[in-house]
């Protein structure tokens, strides 16, 4: 099987901004708040659309069934795609939220996966932040007064953020993206969110978005702690690459080209996103361009391929 290109999915946000147009040229109507691009999704709420090729106009889905070996190699299987990976574009702040972990949400979300994340910054505004996690002795009981007093924002611990940097957001973690920021964002696929506080924001028609408090408070882990992680870099050749998220959920590494790296797949699909400058990827049978925005996935069938180019992108896989 041939890599797989899709087509971008467009997803309108109240906070939503034009970064998607400005930084990396996508089409976006005049006047419309786009919050998000998903890459690649093969999720409830939208799935991906295959772009060219044999497969040109056809849903992961199918795809991803019919050939499941090819896709993600020999034993290997999932119901669905399992990973989500999204551009967000934040002009302003997200609300504050929580994901729940599979278990809950295989419980109490129709048998949906849980939400563990990463965010990799590729802009931000300077002295842009992120909430990550509650401030050290929260306790549930002073977050549910402090919700209810709305001074929330006294008990958020937030950092400092620029681009490059990573933050890994298990499920269970309160978090929020603040305004400025331009991040990739690699998940589970769930597009399960309980949104805890939404600085009383209203929309075009003056409703407030739906809060989610009793099962944000089931599912925060009022332990939890993180904080950005700085890539740490190893020379390879042809390039650089740093490995920042190992989780039981998925890897992720950057790799900076310089020239050209080569990657063996190891029998795994490996998804491919770029967030800087353009590239192609050459493997055995072909060629295939991937711009700044994009994500291709490369099946479990294609032994090695390389990456040529000037460009930095985020490889993932399980």
């Amino acid at each position: 099987m041939k890599p797989l290109k899709f087509k971008p999915i467009f997803m309108e946000r109240i906070w939503g901004g034009t970064a998607l147009r400005d930084k990396f040229g996508f089409d976006i109507p005049e006047g419309k708040k786009i919050g998000e691009l998903w890459t690649i999704s093969d999720n409830r709420t939208a799935v991906s659309v295959i772009e060219s090729g044999e497969f040109n106009g056809q849903k992961l889905s199918d795809i991803a069934y019919k050939f499941s070996e090819d896709i993600y190699g020999k034993g290997v299987n999932y119901r669905r795609f399992p990973l989500l990976i999204k551009i967000i574009d934040a002009q302003d702040k997200l609300s504050v939220q929580v994901h729940p972990d599979d278990e809950y949400a295989f419980k109490y979300e129709n048998g949906d996966s849980g939400k563990t994340e990463m965010w990799y910054i590729i802009d931000a505004k300077p002295g842009a932040k992120l909430v990550c996690g509650l401030k050290e002795g929260t306790t549930k009981e002073e977050f549910k007064r402090l919700l209810e007093e709305e001074r929330l924002e006294e008990c958020l611990k937030e950092i400092e953020i620029k681009p490059g940097d990573v933050v890994y957001i298990p499920s269970g973690m309160v978090h929020a993206i603040g305004e400025g920021i331009l991040i990739c964002e690699i998940q589970q696929n769930s597009d399960l969110t309980y949104r805890v506080y939404d600085y009383n924001r209203v929309d075009e028609f003056g409703r407030k978005r739906e809060l989610h408090i009793e099962k944000a408070l089931d599912v925060i882990d009022f332990n939890l702690k993180t904080d950005k992680i700085i890539p740490e870099f190893e020379e390879i050749q042809g390039g650089r690459i740093s490995h920042v998220v190992k989780s039981p959920y998925f890897q992720v590494s950057i790799i900076e080209i310089y020239e050209e790296v080569k990657i063996d797949t190891e029998g795994k699909f490996n998804t491919l996103t770029a967030v800087e400058g353009n590239c192609k990827i050459d493997y055995y049978e072909g060629t295939v361009e991937l711009k700044a925005g994009e994500t291709v996935l490369i099946p479990a069938s294609i032994p090695s391929y390389t990456i040529e180019g000037n460009c930095k992108v985020l490889k993932a896989y399980i």
